[in-house]
């Protein structure tokens, strides 16, 4: 091939129209496409495998317009006998009948290494079936989309280390769905419906994220062409299963697309098209950046009920490290704490939840705005190398567990927010994916419990919103009374499924509200005694009494509690104190709290010389003569000082 020079030409823009010529319907846009742009090289390398095996190339002069402009057809190889797909950069990939999957690329003056194929790959049975064949495809980034038992998956191929790397991206494609895909872009592939309907997909595989998913930009007609290939940029070439006419279409974004199609040649309806994949690029990808992720001293220590009722403590200290504290023995305030090896540039609280075989997974937020994730099996102290989980958020995650799948949950620079959501059956994270929302901060309080998962969201504004999250459908946000919050709230759910909130208000104050089958209508209850700061520690304990913890403005923490379950009356606020000195201990931190599956409440903080402080709860016995709910008593004190 000779080398190509780089143009950039301007998008042809129209409104949304149908297709005529080949009965392919577009989908109606109600705005017209924004003035986008697309830099080709100076033509597109398009390839035919022909049925005795003969491979030709020839170059499509007008990638942009779709003008049918060729420089000649050539033979360039033989024996390609199986699936073929052309890459980026001259790349071709070749999969065998047997699984085998081997590399070649096409420069300007003929094959790589005298053509001599690398076989990167084994095992990729299947593939070369009539009833598969349009299920893999390779986008302009390099990276293989490959539809199969069911399963999206995504997978990337190192050069320079010989390791692929792969990811479950979705699940629910079986051949019903979705019958072929095309690359034609960086992270870009369309996705066709068996009934004919174009559905476009954007995959960024840096952050993890879905940019798009399943837009419909074809309503029909998409079932008569026997395969798709792209050149990048939106720019699909069709080989009609019909006729073997090859047709020009690009698509602009906005439900608009190009005026055409365009015929541009004509080829066996059995030969294979490709086309190389990044000879088309659009100037705007659409692809995220990096936000600046602020700094979060002294964030609050994430606990969790582990294993045989001990508890693991999470958080990140001021060198940036993840830490991870395992209490030993029966003796809640026995822990040993170790870092977290790997990446140590960590900020804000972790989150962290324990599955039903027992194994502990911790994602942590870097500086780089990076969530990262790692897993301790059941019964070992070792954690799995850390694994980068995208994201690309200002904010740590929350996370959430309900019926045994996790959910992650992250707000954008831009206030929406994300969901990341384990699969049941691999445990593998899928892709995030933005959910309905505006205008949030990264302060979310996740509560759930057995019909979904309550999202309690501070406001960029300074107010509070809420949403349920059930079966990955987000419900309707709905607005909590009162404004100028400067803190996340606490939450907790009572026996009926609604929430018991509570948050500090600018003047100090504590304040809860109960939600009702209406929402949070009413005004917030002041639980006055204590001037706060921070965000308070919530849990209800297995009585049914829900505990309270907050910082206050004399460094210290109190707690106060239900006087009885459901009860609107809470009893006074009171320091905690080291049950065996009597002394009280100064946070630099706001508390935080867990339910104990063996009764009562666990309450940790740390101090500025990183020691951390645990407490748990025991009900004092009833006096014969009183029908009250006994005050709860606290024991505890400091933890052992990380040796670390």
């Amino acid at each position: 091939m000779r080398q190509k020079r780089s143009v950039r030409r301007p998008a042809i823009l129209c409104s949304a129209f149908t297709i005529a010529l080949s009965g392919v319907a577009a989908t109606t846009g109600t705005q017209i496409a924004a003035a986008e742009t697309i830099t080709c090289r100076a033509n597109a390398g398009v390839f035919y495998t022909k049925p005795d095996t003969i491979l030709q190339m020839d170059r499509h002069n007008e990638p942009e317009t779709g003008a049918n402009s060729w420089v000649g057809n050539t033979t360039i190889g033989n024996t390609w006998n199986g699936k073929t797909l052309a890459g980026p950069d001259g790349r071709m990939y070749l999969i065998a009948d047997n699984g085998n999957v081997t590399r070649q690329r096409r420069l300007a003056t003929g094959w790589e290494n005298g053509g001599a194929g690398q076989v990167i790959a084994t095992g990729w049975n299947g593939v070369t079936l009539p009833s598969q064949r349009n299920r893999i495809t390779v986008d302009a980034n390099g990276d293989f989309f490959w539809s199969h038992d069911g399963i999206l998956a995504w997978q990337r191929y190192d050069e320079a280390t010989k390791v692929w790397t792969d990811r479950l991206i979705d699940t629910g494609w079986t051949s019903a769905r979705y019958d072929l895909i095309v690359g034609a872009g960086a992270g870009v592939f369309y996705a066709r419906t068996p009934a004919g309907a174009l559905h476009r997909f954007q995959y960024d595989a840096a952050s993890q994220r879905w940019i798009e998913y399943a837009t419909v930009v074809g309503s029909g007609g998409w079932q008569n062409f026997a395969q798709i290939a792209s050149a990048g940029g939106d720019v699909l070439y069709t080989l009609d299963k019909n006729n073997g006419q090859i047709k020009w279409y690009r698509y602009l974004g906005g439900g608009t697309w190009a005026p055409g199609p365009t015929v541009i040649g004509t080829i066996g309806a059995d030969w294979q098209l490709s086309v190389t994949t990044d000879d088309c690029k659009l100037v705007d990808t659409g692809q995220p950046t990096r936000p600046s992720v602020p700094a979060r001293p002294n964030a609050a220590t994430n606990v969790i009920e582990g294993a045989a009722g001990r508890f693991q403590y999470f958080y990140t200290d001021d060198f940036g490290r993840l830490i991870h504290g395992r209490q030993r023995t029966d003796d809640v305030g026995i822990v040993e704490f170790t870092t977290v090896l790997g990446y140590q540039q960590y900020v804000g609280t972790p989150s962290a939840v324990r599955a039903a075989d027992d194994t502990l997974r911790v994602a942590a937020l870097g500086k780089d705005s990076e969530t990262r994730t790692s897993t301790q099996a059941p019964n070992t102290t070792a954690w799995t190398p850390i694994a980068g989980a995208g994201g690309w958020m200002p904010g740590p995650a929350v996370s959430a567990q309900r019926n045994g799948v996790l959910s992650l949950f992250a707000t954008d620079a831009a206030g929406k927010l994300w969901v990341r959501d384990q699969d049941p059956g691999s445990k593998q994270l899928l892709p995030w994916r933005v959910l309905q929302s505006s205008g949030l901060s990264s302060d979310i309080t996740a509560v759930a419990h057995t019909e979904g998962i309550d999202l309690l969201v501070r406001t960029t504004s300074g107010a509070y919103t809420k949403s349920s999250y059930v079966n990955g459908v987000l419900g309707p946000w709905i607005a909590v009374p009162g404004t100028g919050w400067t803190n996340p709230a606490a939450a907790v759910a009572n026996p009926d499924y609604n929430l018991q909130a509570f948050a500090v208000q600018p003047d100090g104050n504590v304040v809860t509200q109960r939600e009702t089958a209406d929402g949070f209508t009413g005004t917030w209850k002041v639980l006055s005694g204590v001037v706060a700061n921070g965000t308070p520690a919530v849990a209800m304990d297995s009585g049914g009494i829900v505990h309270v913890a907050v910082r206050a403005n004399d460094g210290f923490v109190y707690q106060t509690e239900q006087q009885a379950p459901a009860s609107g009356a809470y009893r006074a606020w009171v320091r905690l104190t080291d049950s065996r000195t009597g002394a009280s201990y100064q946070t630099a931190t706001d508390p935080s709290m867990v339910t104990r599956g063996a009764g009562g409440v666990i309450v940790t903080f740390r101090d500025l010389d990183g020691i951390s402080y645990i407490y748990e709860s025991t009900t004092a016995a009833a006096s014969a003569r009183s029908a009250e709910t006994p005050r709860s008593v606290f024991t505890g004190g400091p933890a052992p000082k990380p040796n670390i």
